[in-house]
């Protein structure tokens, strides 16, 4: 018990840190000038490829890889949590910049890639924290959280070397990731408590139904430029899928573990599948109109955690 509150204590004392650290970062211009992506650039002399494969590590199509390999041949749970935890993320985000409303860098200063709504905090750096940090801390392994810390410094840093963000951007990213992170611990055990004496399809439904109205008032009464339909798609898809996976698939990610090769073949099959799926709906439709683009990650994520599982399921893969 005693072991339970000096976590908790802990853990709030980060978040305080974390949040003050936030409002002073905000507040000082300093850390929106450009000249620390210039030292950035000096000192990683013609790395801009590098750094442009770098910054793909804190990208949706790698979460949703990774999320998907988890769930179809690693660890189910693990990759359920991963994946609410990442939306959970990105509905952050995109409040934090409707509130903050800070401009990006020129486009004068951007290289190689291009880049959407708001500035900060840095969708990349925060995004990156919380999954990466997710995974650091359900695995316990020092090579998973050696990585993880590279991942989220190097992310961070590419996305300052290609000029989209600021300093300030990347740090204040990188704090919300961790506010997120220690929200979650704190919550964790009661959210589990709750869900064990409820109908765990209703909670998921619930879900869909939290990301559609969600995603509808935000597009009514929030006047901005970029649209609420991936976050709000990603939680109707999540919320969909897990639910009709959970009613009429419940596939056993453990199954046919003996035969690595079939473990193997539904993740890569599946996987090209989904990309596929992504890349065809993406090139048809026009996602800056926010349900088109909510469609698109809902298609995608029901896809992939409940019709893909049944078919293997069906097979024997």
């Amino acid at each position: 018990m005693e072991e339970n509150k000096r976590f908790r204590y802990i853990t709030l004392l980060i978040l305080i840190i974390c949040v003050i650290s936030v409002s002073l970062i905000l507040i000082v211009p300093t850390f929106f000038n450009f000249i620390w992506n210039e030292i950035l650039r000096n000192t990683f002399v013609n790395t801009d490829y590098f750094f442009r494969f770098i910054t793909e590590f804190g990208g949706t199509l790698i979460y949703l890889a990774i999320f998907f390999i988890l769930f179809w041949g690693v660890n189910k749970n693990l990759a359920k949590n991963l994946l609410i935890v990442y939306v959970a993320s990105n509905f952050v985000n995109f409040y934090a910049k409707s509130i903050i409303g800070r401009e990006r860098p020129p486009e004068s200063n951007w290289l190689l890639i291009g880049a959407s709504h708001l500035s900060t905090p840095s969708g990349h750096a925060q995004s990156s924290s919380a999954f990466w940090g997710y995974l650091a801390l359900k695995s316990r392994r020092t090579i998973m959280w050696i990585l993880s810390i590279i991942i989220i410094i190097l992310v961070g840093l590419s996305r300052m070397y290609l000029g989209v963000h600021w300093f300030g951007d990347v740090l204040t990213g990188w704090l919300f990731g961790i506010i997120i992170l220690n929200v979650i611990l704190i919550l964790e055990t009661p959210i589990k408590n709750f869900v064990s004496r409820h109908n765990i399809i209703i909670i998921y439904l619930g879900l869909a139904i939290l990301g559609l109205v969600t995603m509808l008032l935000t597009e009514t009464f929030l006047p901005i430029e970029y649209n609420f339909g991936t976050p709000g798609g990603q939680m109707i898809g999540l919320g969909i899928g897990f639910a009709l996976e959970e009613k009429f698939v419940n596939f056993d990610v453990n199954k046919n573990a003996d035969k690595k090769w079939k473990v193997i073949i539904r993740i890569l099959i599946g996987i090209l599948l989904i990309a596929m799926v992504y890349l065809v709906i993406y090139l048809l439709i026009d996602t800056d109109i926010y349900w088109m683009n909510a469609l698109h990650y809902i298609t995608t994520l029901v896809l992939g955690i409940a019709i893909w599982p049944a078919i293997f399921k069906k097979v024997n893969l």
